[in-house]
């Protein structure tokens, strides 16, 4: 029986058998993962556990010694990792907001670069993600003028306006 059969989404991101060692200390051993197409994953667990190092791996900001990455079912260990972090959306601990730009503009960034966006697509599709994590009203706020969560929920915002 497959998963469709079960009555499940598709996998649509996979890890299969991820090692990874970083600084002579082996991270992750074996590690595999599923996620389901539509679904929204969190990744929690004790410090020094490897969580970060998972993320940066399955983002390819590190390659993994070993095993394989699958997105929609195919290995994008060959791909050029920024086609993949374009289609992955992920926020780390340490937001990396850019502290000389405002809410809006550090939203808009990456669509206007990345996906060809013009100022104002960009702009109408920021305001869109913000309204969702509840911080239009912060769109000319700068970082610093925010408490941690709302700067995690402006990264939030950023993540998905890259619609990954």
């Amino acid at each position: 029986m497959t998963r469709q059969d079960a009555g499940r989404q598709p996998v649509c991101l996979a890890a299969r058998s991820i090692h990874q060692t970083l600084g002579g200390s082996m991270v992750l051993r074996g590690v595999d993962l599923e996620v389901p197409a539509g679904t929204t994953a969190a990744v929690i667990g004790p410090s020094g556990s490897g969580k970060s190092t998972l993320l940066r791996t399955l983002n390819r900001l590190h390659e993994p010694d070993s095993g394989d990455i699958l997105l929609d079912g195919r290995s994008v260990l060959r791909d050029n990792p920024n086609d993949l972090r374009q289609r992955i959306g992920m926020v780390f601990q340490h937001f990396n907001l850019f502290p000389h730009r405002n809410v809006v503009d550090n939203v808009t960034l990456a669509p206007r670069k990345l996906r060809g966006l013009s100022n104002e697509e960009a702009r109408v599709l920021a305001l869109d993600q913000l309204d969702r994590v509840g911080l239009k009203h912060k769109a000319n706020a700068r970082p610093d003028m925010l408490s941690g969560g709302q700067q995690q929920r402006v990264a939030i915002a950023r993540a998905l306006a890259m619609a990954p």
